[in-house]
């Protein structure tokens, strides 16, 4: 038996294609432009703006140079033991009692038995010391271990300064009292006294030389109160004058450096003093070259002092102070500014001259763009294309009333001049303004103050001119 088809023509098929979500896909398009906003923000480069402040540049290297003085030593007039009446550092008239020697030893003995003759250091005094051990603890380096030395002879005669013989010019009655025996000695000569004396006080600038600064074998002696001490050894010195010297070695870089530079600013490390010096360069008697600083005051504070640690400093120049990276260049047309135009309207161009095919010259007046101008040229833009205004390369321009026949009163369009500058973004778009730099170290520069289509404090430039161009739009 046959079998019947079904009859489908009025069956109605279910629609299998995708239904879509139109809310989802705006969704997803969204989505998809913050990601990509964020990567291309994170990715691409920041340009930050720095606000231009007033600031200085100190140019500053560390050197150790040897002290030399006018200064002579003074030997004992007799053997016995020592006492002083000027502490180290002081100055001394002359005829002034600096010390007294007693030669059999009673006074010594005397001086036990009264210890409230000596005096006792005050509370100010001691901290004084721990402050000064604290900073050499700080600043101590194993390359610089020689400074050791020189730290403790510091020491040692700030100790004798501060331990002396109180009111010693009063003992001298009770002295005579007890019948005790001593010998008092004057000064000669008038100058400071100092009691550390190291051998090296008869050193002139011509006769440094360079072992000299190995310190190999130095050695300061201090003669302190109450030493027993022998006739005719050294027991005192006297600087007769406060002009002294600081020397030291310079190799060929630096004399080339400082061989025109005369003034300079000193900053002594330990002390935290700062003074200017003459700085001389010159060779030696044993062929190097040395530096000799000159000065005419602190001659007190060194006085015990043979080899000093110091910072030079030959620049400190101040003015308005901007990161190297905000430094860019930016050519412009010079042209001789007797070539300068104004037009009737106020604006400023030049007068162009054009000479057709046919051999006929015309000139016209063209406004340009000037940035400035200073006693010999004009400073013109130079257009991105042919389509700007403003007069182009190879353009020739004529000086103002005269018919251009003469040569001399036509100028060629093309010579061009970089002058350096920062790209100024306080009105939202970045403009080109000129810098004139004075000093600069590897991070920053120093430029004048109150130039012509210069910068001011508290103008906001880009930080980094290699990613902008003149004119871009910039938001801070």
């Amino acid at each position: 038996m046959a079998v019947k088809k079904q009859d489908t023509s009025n069956v109605i098929k279910p629609n299998i294609l995708p239904r879509f979500n139109v809310g989802m896909i705006i969704f997803t398009i969204i989505f998809l432009y913050i990601v990509f906003s964020v990567y291309s923000y994170i990715t691409r480069d920041q340009i930050r703006y720095y606000e231009v402040s007033d600031g200085s540049i100190v140019r500053q290297e560390q050197y150790t140079g040897v002290a030399i003085r006018e200064e002579e030593t003074v030997d004992a007039a007799s053997s016995g033991y020592i006492h002083y009446y000027i502490q180290d550092g002081k100055r001394v008239a002359v005829g002034t009692d600096v010390y007294m020697v007693d030669e059999t030893g009673a006074l010594e003995a005397y001086l036990k038995d009264h210890p409230e003759l000596n005096k006792e250091m005050s509370g100010e005094q001691i901290a004084d010391i721990r402050y000064r051990l604290s900073q050499f603890s700080q600043t101590f380096k194993n390359s610089s271990f020689s400074y050791l030395y020189d730290t403790k002879f510091s020491l040692d005669a700030t100790a004798l300064e501060y331990s002396s013989i109180s009111d010693a010019q009063d003992l001298n009655s009770v002295l005579g009292q007890l019948g005790i025996n001593y010998s008092q000695i004057s000064a000669q000569k008038a100058g400071v006294v100092s009691y550390s004396i190291d051998g090296y006080e008869d050193l002139t600038p011509d006769t440094v030389k360079s072992d000299i600064f190995t310190m190999s074998g130095y050695k300061m002696n201090i003669t302190k109160p109450g030493n027993l001490i022998e006739g005719g050894s050294p027991v005192y010195k006297v600087i007769t004058s406060s002009n002294w010297n600081i020397v030291f070695p310079v190799d060929d870089e630096t004399k080339e450096k400082y061989q025109d530079i005369h003034k300079v600013q000193v900053h002594f490390i330990e002390k935290d003093l700062t003074t200017s010096a003459e700085l001389d360069i010159y060779t030696a008697s044993d062929g190097n070259n040395y530096g000799k600083l000159s000065f005419n005051e602190l001659v007190e504070q060194f006085c015990d002092e043979r080899f000093i640690q110091f910072d030079m400093v030959i620049n400190n120049k101040r003015g308005l102070k901007i990161p190297l990276t905000a430094v860019t260049e930016k050519d412009f047309f010079i042209i001789p500014k007797d070539f300068m135009v104004t037009g009737a309207d106020g604006t400023t161009g030049f007068n162009r001259q054009t000479v057709s095919a046919e051999g006929s010259t015309t000139t016209e007046f063209v406004p340009s763009e000037i940035y400035r101008i200073d006693e010999q040229y004009c400073y013109v833009t130079v257009p991105e294309d042919n389509s700007e205004n403003g007069v182009k390369l190879n353009d020739f321009v004529i000086r103002p009333e005269t018919g251009g026949t003469d040569t001399s009163n036509t100028y060629h369009v093309g010579p061009v001049k970089s002058l350096q500058g920062v790209y100024n973004i306080n009105r939202g778009y970045c403009m080109f303004r000129q810098i004139i730099p004075i000093e600069q170290n590897n991070e920053y520069v120093i430029v004048e103050k109150n130039t012509d289509y210069g910068i001011s404090v508290y103008d906001h430039i880009v930080m980094n001119a290699s990613l902008v161009t003149d004119g871009q739009l910039v938001y801070q």
